[in-house]
């Protein structure tokens, strides 16, 4: 077998090459820079294209699988989805609001979760809840900007909703009002104001609306987690919010026929445990919670001859360990005030329960 080698070319090829002025490596080096950038910024135009796609408007008139239809959905003006659409979304979207009050009205169902990852965004957009809607389903989506969760003005809603890792930014805000049907929470954070109300269905029948709020609490990316900017409970048949995160200038506690209070952080300034009506405590149970506010308020009408009791059952007041201090340093009730309410403290803890963080 004949052997080749570099200084001896096979027959039949050469090698022969041209001549190589100086700076010809360098000019080569720039030519290929220059013919490769166009191909870079091509290439980076096919990658972004999907994340650049033309805003298109929010479906509203026909069943639809958003992220089937594009990435960026706008809404302008109010818009309603009626009940016979059915809406989904499971990755990640945006749904931006253009102009003033965007707002889209759901009368049908809406199921939006961003279960393959990210956050379906609602940017300066209201969700309007109308008495026709049949269910919402919300997992893994942020609300910012000026809009939110609100009620329709043509009523309260009869239905079931299940909001799960819900972030409603500071500058947006969430209400809820119900007059029958379930809502449930799970893992989520308000830095806006949360307000959720049931609503009587008539002047003889009061609301059936029960509620479950659980977990709103911890620190997720080096932000406390939890209902941080007020809290209105109002009006339940049947309540439970365990192991929450509650914060803001009031969490208010009114009128509720069965409501369990129970492993929170209540750090709002004011807590306002409220009756318009005599005897409505006796279906609240508060139990191994952490009060850390500066006012802790118990308002219920004047009966004749006797006062009504409320029962709170191993918590902590602010390290305060004396009953006369607590009376003294943060509680007003019928002892204090004209209030037909007087609080019973059982088994005080001198240290906190940190059940939902032990942020102060």
């Amino acid at each position: 077998m004949p052997r080749w080698s570099a200084a001896a070319p096979a027959p039949g090829w050469s090698l022969a090459l041209p001549a190589l002025e100086p700076g010809w490596a360098f000019r080569s080096r720039r030519t290929i820079l220059r013919a490769v950038m166009p191909l870079r910024s091509l290439l980076a135009l096919l990658l972004l294209g999907p994340l650049a796609a033309a805003q298109v408007p929010f479906p509203t008139d026909q069943n639809a699988r958003l992220e089937e239809l594009g990435t960026v959905f706008t809404v302008t003006g109010r818009k309603r989805v009626p009940r016979r659409v059915t809406l989904e979304c499971f990755r990640a979207v945006k749904i931006q609001g253009m102009g003033d009050d965007a707002t889209l009205e759901i009368s049908g169902n809406l199921t939006m979760r961003a279960a393959t990852g990210g956050k379906i965004e609602f940017v300066d957009v209201w969700v309007e809840l109308t008495p026709e809607c049949k269910g919402i389903s919300l997992g893994d989506c942020l609300f910012r900007g000026k809009g939110g969760i609100r009620p329709s003005p043509d009523g309260p809603i009869d239905a079931k909703l299940e909001l799960e890792r819900v972030e409603i930014d500071n500058t947006a805000a969430m209400t809820l009002e119900a007059a029958d049907g379930t809502i449930l929470m799970d893992g989520c954070w308000t830095r806006g104001p949360l307000t959720i109300r049931g609503v009587n269905r008539s002047a003889t029948t009061k609301s059936g609306l029960t509620l479950a709020i659980y977990g709103s609490s911890g620190e997720v990316e080096r932000r406390i987690r939890g209902l941080l900017g007020g809290l209105t409970i109002e009006g339940l048949k049947d309540g439970t919010i365990r192991t929450c995160d509650i914060a803001g200038p009031l969490a208010l506690f009114q009128d509720n026929r069965k409501l369990a209070l129970d492993g929170c952080n209540v750090r709002a300034k004011r807590v306002e445990f409220k009756n318009t009506a005599a005897g409505g405590f006796g279906g609240l149970k508060i139990t191994k919670n952490d009060f850390r506010a500066e006012q802790l308020v118990l308002t219920s009408p004047l009966q004749s001859g006797k006062q009504e009791r409320l029962t709170f059952e191993t918590c902590y007041f602010r390290g305060l360990e004396d009953l006369d201090t607590i009376r003294k340093e943060m509680l007003d009730d019928a002892l204090d005030s004209e209030s037909g309410a007087v609080a019973v403290l059982k088994d005080i803890r001198p240290d906190p329960m940190g059940l939902a963080g032990t942020e102060k």
